[in-house]
């Protein structure tokens, strides 16, 4: 590899590091009050750690808003960033401003890209055209960036609300066959340790604060499922809202679909075994395969070469 593309590709490389990392610091699943009670439970006793949070929390807002400010000048449809921002939310990012962050970092990051793999590759004396080229590409990288980052988060997010739905179903079973309510059943599972730092935790405690709150049970287990966007949930929420209207026995239901739901997971987890050995034969071939025959027939080989040599 040419020295010229070697020094644009570690470019690109460092500038989509660069906005990975500002996405993770500015657009953060929790407020800076959630972190800021977090370190109060910790110590109470320790107030350089309080004027700490608030400078972390003061610099933090204004380059957010520094960031935000770029994409309010933008021509974008409201349909877009209606779908933008059920995105962020489904990835765990509901703090306010969070789609402006995330629109003037696209914006920065494309426009950025372009400027600086323009200007090097005009510094390196390339022809205009292969310049604005890298430099298109380059855009279209910054503008890429941001949703390849926000589809994996949203991916990762779901996974593991699939995978820790059926304990949490568990535990709702029990705790409506000891007689609780439905909405007690949400509270205790919001309350539980062993769920504390789980994904649907949180979820359920959301909806439990928004039954306090006045909010109608059906329509706070909507939300539940469009907020997460997993199918499993929607279907859940279903589920309870078909059984309260009905009067069905609430638990067998319950119990029904977890049972549903741990086989759902254990088909994933086989059909992700059963497609092992053919993702193995793309290494096999072109990595194992060719050592193995050096090995095996290069003795051989060599030993034919010199025998022809010989005569």
């Amino acid at each position: 590899m040419s020295t010229p593309l070697l020094v644009t590709l570690l470019t690109f490389v460092t500038v989509g590091g660069l906005a990975l990392f500002l996405l993770k610091t500015f657009v953060m699943p929790r407020s800076i009050i959630d972190v800021r009670l977090d370190e109060l439970r910790r110590s109470k006793s320790e107030p350089a750690q309080e004027v700490l949070i608030d400078a972390a929390s003061k610099e933090s807002s204004k380059l957010a808003k520094t960031v935000a400010s770029v994409s309010e000048s933008l021509p974008i449809s409201t349909q877009t960033k209606s779908q933008y921002k059920l995105k962020l939310i489904q990835a765990g990012y509901r703090n306010q401003g969070t789609l402006s962050i995330f629109f003037g970092l696209k914006v920065i990051l494309s426009v950025g890209l372009f400027a600086l793999l323009l200007a090097i590759t005009l510094s390196l004396k390339y022809e205009l055209n292969i310049a604005l080229a890298l430099g298109i590409l380059g855009f279209i990288g910054g503008l890429l960036l941001p949703n390849v980052w926000l589809n994996s988060k949203l991916r990762s997010r779901q996974t593991e609300i699939f995978h820790s739905l059926p304990d949490v179903l568990d535990l709702m079973t029990v705790c409506v066959e000891a007689g609780l309510g439905l909405d007690s059943a949400i509270i205790k599972i919001s309350e539980e340790k062993q769920f504390a730092k789980q994904v649907l935790a949180d979820e359920f405690r959301i909806v439990s604060r928004e039954i306090r709150a006045g909010k109608p049970r059906v329509e706070a287990m909507r939300d539940l499922g469009e907020r997460t966007g997993v199918d499993d949930i929607k279907s859940l929420v279903a589920l309870l809202i078909q059984t309260d209207r009905l009067g069905a026995s609430l638990a067998r239901s319950l119990r029904v679909h977890s049972d549903s739901l741990r086989t759902k997971r254990r088909q994933i987890a086989e059909e992700a075994a059963a497609k092992t050995s053919i993702k193995l034969i793309f290494p096999l071939a072109f990595c194992i395969f060719p050592a193995l025959f050096v090995v095996l027939l290069g003795p051989a080989a060599i030993r034919i070469y010199d025998t022809l040599l010989a005569h």
